[in-house]
């Protein structure tokens, strides 16, 4: 039950990424929606919890792109285990925490990702990994505070009912 709005949210930010308009960029780098959803579920769960959405989401990004399958679980797996400890370790209320989060949380996705893929032009990959950072930051600090806030009516509505 934990995993299925999780799975869900994944499945609709996988729709809405293959839809994004051209503009929706910053230096040819649009937003990774499905990484955006992994590591705002994560970074308010354990590294355990951050892992099997990682899992699920590199299979579900992977199934969308059509190539490097096994690279896209590998890296999201990771990316979503690194979230999870970020909460244990390092989380604070603090606004800034998650979308700094998304963007080392990013930045390390696709360097193993290049790692597993090399491109010929690493320095256009790294102009759209920056790009990437910028907008996953951005979109990551809303649907964090989004999902926080989900979370949150949802505990109070449980605990009115057991009153």
């Amino acid at each position: 039950m934990r995993y299925m709005w999780a799975i869900i949210t994944l499945v609709v930010a996988a729709g809405l990424q293959g839809n994004l308009p051209k503009f929706v960029s910053i230096w040819g780098g649009k937003p990774d929606l499905i990484l955006v959803v992994l590591v705002s579920y994560a970074l308010a769960a354990e590294p355990a919890f951050g892992a099997g959405l990682g899992f699920i989401a590199g299979l579900l990004h992977g199934s969308l792109v059509g190539l490097s399958l096994g690279s896209f679980i590998i890296t999201r797996t990771i990316t979503g285990f690194l979230a999870g400890l970020v909460n244990t370790r390092l989380f604070s209320e603090n606004p800034i925490v998650p979308a700094l989060s998304a963007v080392w949380l990013t930045v390390v996705c696709e360097l193993l990702f290049l790692i597993g893929n090399p491109r010929p032009d690493l320095l256009m990959a790294g102009r759209k990994v920056a790009g990437e950072c910028i907008c996953n930051a951005i979109f990551t600090l809303i649907a964090y505070f989004a999902i926080r806030h989900l979370d949150t009516h949802r505990k109070i509505k449980l605990a009115n009912a057991r009153l």
